[in-house]
């Protein structure tokens, strides 16, 4: 039995198959195992389908499965290996998912005997055994013992310094067991003996553990997945210890983080609710944006279903863009201009064309009902109207960027004002099942290319050094005390600005800069720093018959001990994220001990020329204007550089020396696509080039998952990661093109005969289907080439065109048939 290609079919079936089939699936291959004596794969088999009736809550059929399988291992002279181990944590979990409690204990303290008899202490796999006996712990309410194996995989994960990740992972456990720990402790009303913990100082090392794993997150910029989990953990430490308003700081950016990794979750709506609650009982004025949400609910969900209810699951809804309520900021001072309920909804070009008009009408009518019923201003507010109600995707995101998005120079939107991409990214999505309008989002939520962040960084240093630490003190020194104040403004405006892109955040228009501070997890003390900057004057007798780069001066004109309080923050922090060499210290210009910021912007900019030259030089040829056959020439060009590249396990392939074949069914492919699609696609081929990145290997392993997943696993760490809705798109898009093929192999067998199998189900290590070529490519794509292949392959469908079979019509033709139908007929 090939164990991986049964275990890939399983996999597959998952979306594409019912559960009764799947169970059947496995059940059925276990049976075969038995009958070819494979018995290694009828131990793996065993495995998955415990997971499966686990999973899908079938106590009986799922331990008696737990039971053939440790009969099987223990026949096969398994009992006390680590493999053996490995299946009884599997069968723990199963009985712990049963509610059979006490065998799960006995077999989580069986591995732990063959672990320590086979494996150095300090083995990884302690933390993976520790970790799951802690879920027991925790399903059984016993935090204390919960507690301490999770303090057990601490020390394992900690003594591997690349498993940093697993490390925040772990601490964050942990903290949400200290916290049960402290409720019950509350709970139950007792005081301590003076040696127990008291509940404050459980919270506190609770706290303690989820500041270590958010800075583990944020020393990596919050790239890793988990970074929303950690921040949704901390907004329920906080809510349980009822200081809503910072929870609720936390639940909002944790919301940005879940859509930015993993979309519009079960989590992220118990995100969503929880961040409404934490400001409803925070005693705050209610937000706009809640208000707005529980109208769209109420009100706009029923609207869209009732009057366009082909319509439902294409058109996205929510609140984003312009005003300080689509930031969260809006206070009562907020609602006296551009303000009132309302929502956005975005459209597709060609959906817009045709109901963009009438659903205006409708939500207007939604609108003005509201207003009626909660008796208030009963005429629409123009203003706030071109902020709120229907719209083109592409022409909200130009509305705002000023650029359109996707469009051909990809890299552009890094270079627009910060408060332009703030404002693209702000607000919330409350539904997006096409999942058009968030991929775009989703690109500028992924925040700056390194080269570019580094860059603004080394401007923003620039400024807060002149201003802050250099031009006050010499305005000062010359009794020119407007200019000095413009450099107090200048140096707290770059001050802010880089407490922004620190947190790898946008800072949003100049009235929220200080506001938004409040929501950054780092460098927050700088805000408070800088309210008492605001609040001094020019210190004018500090420097009254004292001389220039006086120590003494400096000592007592607080304007500058406050800018180098600051300096210092701003460098430790440089030093922290190991942007700056931690010896690359200078006094500033007035003589103090703290950092001049100046030198560390020179350090930056040192590591960037490279870097920018080569921008410059990719962006001249990005401005390049090409026709749509020299799009196809040049894409396929490239493509071949790339294909002659790839390197074969069993050597060189005949194909990679067939030129004429590899053009052939790349043009056909590409000639099909419009100018728009063409240029995104072929600007991804030049930065892959740039890159030293081969996009056609790329594809290739991607394929593997399917066609060999032992080699695939080898090479899965080191390709791109995929969202969770990204992949959504993808079958999507797969799904239809894949009955667009079995539409064409039907009416035209011969040609199709010619081409590959259909299905991923056919795969083999020598043969690749269709929909799983198709997969790996797609895989490839960036973001904004997804997402215009993906509306032009819904055009296509609306228009009631097949593309597999225009793809095939060019390849009759380059093959110099007349047709589809000539060469169906002459084959």
């Amino acid at each position: 039995m090939d164990i991986n290609q049964v275990l890939t079919e399983y996999d597959n079936m998952f979306g594409r198959k019912d559960l009764s089939e799947i169970e059947a699936y496995l059940a059925g291959k276990i049976d075969e195992a038995y009958a070819e004596q494979d018995y290694a794969s009828a131990v793996t088999l065993l495995n998955e389908i415990i997971g499966f009736c686990r999973d899908t809550t079938q106590k009986e059929k799922g331990m008696a499965y737990c039971e053939q399988n440790l009969k099987l291992m223990l026949d096969l002279g398994l009992e006390g290996t680590v493999e053996y181990a490995t299946s009884l944590i599997n069968i723990a979990n199963a009985c712990r998912a049963f509610g059979r409690w006490e065998e799960a204990l006995v077999l989580f303290r069986k591995v732990e005997e063959i672990y320590e008899e086979k494996l150095p202490e300090g083995e990884f796999n302690y933390a993976s055994l520790y970790n799951n006996w802690s879920l027991l712990y925790q399903e059984m309410q016993d935090f204390a013992n919960a507690r301490l194996m999770l303090e057990k995989a601490l020390k394992v994960v900690a003594g591997y310094p690349d498993k940093v990740f697993q490390l925040a992972t772990t601490y964050s456990n942990l903290s949400l067991s200290l916290l049960h720990l402290c409720r019950q402790k509350e709970s139950q009303e007792q005081k301590t003996d003076g040696q127990e913990e008291t509940p404050e100082q459980l919270y506190a090392l609770a706290i303690t553990y989820l500041k270590k794993a958010l800075a583990i997150h944020e020393k990596d910029g919050g790239r890793d997945f988990h970074y929303g989990a950690v921040l949704s953990a901390m907004g329920d430490a906080l809510f349980f210890h009822q200081e809503y308003t910072e929870a609720a700081i936390y639940y909002k950016k944790a919301l940005k983080e879940l859509e930015k990794h993993v979309g519009h979750t079960k989590n992220y709506e118990r995100v969503a609710e929880n961040l409404i609650l934490a400001r409803k009982l925070s005693g705050g004025r209610t937000k706009n944006l809640d208000r707005c949400r529980t109208f769209y609910l109420e009100a706009g969900a029923a609207m869209i279903k009732d009057k366009f209810p082909e319509y439902e699951q294409r058109i996205a809804v929510g609140m984003v863009g312009e005003g300080s309520d689509c930031f969260g900021y809006d206070d009562e001072i907020s609602a006296d201009h551009d303000y009132g309920i309302g929502f956005c909804m975005w459209l597709l070009t060609e959906d817009y064309q045709k109901i963009g008009v009438a659903l205006q009408k409708e939500y207007e009518k939604l609108v003005l009902e509201y207003k009626k019923q909660n008796q208030e201003d009963g005429s629409l507010d123009l203003f706030l109207g071109q902020r709120r109600g229907v719209f083109e995707i592409d022409h909200f995101y130009e509305m705002l960027l000023g650029i359109r998005m996707p469009q051909e120079k990809k890299n552009a939107w890094q270079q627009l004002p910060e408060e332009r991409l703030a404002a693209a990214v702000n607000g919330e999505v409350f539904r997006d099942d096409a999942g058009y309008f968030t991929a775009v989002r989703s690109r500028l939520l992924g925040y700056y290319s390194d080269e570019v962040w580094k860059q603004r960084l080394a401007v923003k240093l620039h400024e807060f050094s002149q201003y802050a630490q250099s031009n006050y003190a010499r305005m000062m020194a010359r009794k020119d005390y407007v200019t000095a104040k413009i450099c107090i403004g200048e140096g707290m405006k770059a001050a802010m600005e880089l407490c922004y892109l620190l947190n790898r955040t946008y800072a949003p228009y100049y009235k929220w800069q200080r506001e938004g501070l409040k929501e950054l997890s780092r460098l927050q003390s700088v805000g408070e720093k800088l309210d008492r900057i605001s609040r001094l004057q020019c210190q004018v007798s500090a420097w009254e018959n004292v001389a220039y780069n006086s120590a003494t001066v400096n000592e007592k004109d607080e304007v500058i001990v406050l800018f180098d309080q600051i300096a210092v923050e701003i460098a430790d922090e440089l030093e922290f994220l190991g942007l700056v060499s931690a010896d690359n210290v200078t006094e500033n210009h007035t003589g103090n001990a703290a950092p001049f910021l100046e030198n560390y912007c020179r350090e930056l900019f040192t590591q960037e020329t490279e870097s920018v030259r080569e921008q410059e030089e990719t962006t001249e040829r990005k401005e390049q204007i090409m026709t749509k056959e020299e799009y196809v020439e040049k894409i396929v060009a490239l493509e071949w550089k790339q294909f002659d590249k790839v390197e074969n396990e069993g050597g060189r392939a005949d194909c990679q020396d067939d030129w004429n074949t590899f053009s052939i069914m790349r043009k056909s492919q590409y000639l099909t696509w419009n100018e728009e699609l063409l240029a995104s696609y072929y600007q991804d081929l030049v930065e892959a080039e740039e890159k030293g990145w081969n996009l056609i290997m790329e594809k290739y392993a991607r394929m593997m998952k399917s066609t060999a997943p032992e080699k695939y696993a080898a090479l899965e760490k080191d390709l791109p990661v995929r969202s969770k809705e990204r992949i959504a798109i993808q079958e999507e898009i797969i799904k239809l093109q894949v009955g667009w093929m079995e539409a064409f192999a039907e009416k035209y067998p011969k040609m199709a005969g010619n081409a590959r199998s259909i299905h991923t189900g056919e795969d083999t290590p020598y043969n690749t289907s269709y929909e799983t070529y198709l997969r790996g490519e797609l895989g490839t794509y960036s973001e904004e080439t997804l997402v215009l292949y993906g509306r032009f392959v819904v055009a296509l469908q609306q228009t009631g065109k097949n593309l597999a079979y225009e793809i095939m019509s060019n390849t009759a033709r380059l093959y110099g048939y007349e047709s589809v139908e000539d060469a169906e007929g002459r084959l």
